[in-house]
């Protein structure tokens, strides 16, 4: 019998595989990926909270600056530019940030990582405390949690492939022993990096960029 195309150039491993431990691998790392996702944009709101604060914070201290006629060498002109274009800032990431409600969506995926760990559990019990059950029953009990599962996932937005990703390396010895195949193209120091530029890289550029800004617009002036 000729295999499929998608079968053809499956791994050897994923043939071999009875369709209930395919889709115990899938519910396992999809949960995992979910409550990786929660926790990552539980981490980002955070960050966001943190670095609007700071913003915030640095445009009551360019208002104090004229308020109390504090002299920094620089012109009147150069401290209504940075209150300004602080003001425009705090304005824009606030709209922004508050756009992608990192909570909720946070919360939709922990909903989800928990649904799937319900099924989860019930297939494991069904694989392990089932004493050899019939053809009829297994197929009847694979419709039934498939049809749940799917569900669940047509319920809930996707999680990021850097969730996925974290997932197997957190689990990177039983990988190494049971799917090397899903792992060999990993690079633990690159999935690092990229999840702490997409959590913390943007909300750090935007604290560190205003005061250096600024410092150049004194040095500018003074030298102009």
């Amino acid at each position: 019998m000729k295999l499929p195309k998608k079968d053809k150039n499956a791994p050897g491993e994923y043939l071999s595989k009875s369709f209930l431990e395919e889709l115990n691998f899938k519910m396992w790392s999809t949960k995992g990926a979910r409550f990786n996702c929660d926790k990552r944009l539980r981490t980002k709101g955070n960050a966001s909270n943190g670095g609007l604060s700071i913003i915030s914070a640095y445009l009551i201290i360019a208002s104090l600056i004229t308020v109390f006629n504090i002299e920094l060498g620089v012109s009147q002109e150069v401290l209504n530019f940075t209150i300004t274009g602080l003001s425009i800032l705090v304005l824009v990431f606030t709209q922004f940030e508050n756009a992608q409600k990192y909570d909720l969506v946070a919360k939709t995926h922990h909903d989800s990582g928990l649904k799937i760990s319900e099924l989860y559990n019930q297939l494991r019990i069904f694989k392990t405390l089932q004493n050899k059950p019939k053809d009829d029953k297994v197929l009847e009990f694979a419709k039934d949690i498939v049809g749940k599962y799917e569900n669940v996932l047509g319920t809930s937005g996707n999680h990021s492939r850097l969730d996925y990703e974290r997932f197997l390396m957190t689990n990177i010895e039983w990988m190494k022993k049971n799917e090397p195949d899903k792992i060999k193209h990993l690079n633990k120091n690159k999935i690092a990096i990229h999840y702490y530029w997409n959590v913390y890289g943007w909300y750090f550029l935007l604290i560190i960029l205003p005061p250096i800004l600024f410092v150049l617009l004194i040095i500018h002036t003074k030298t102009g």
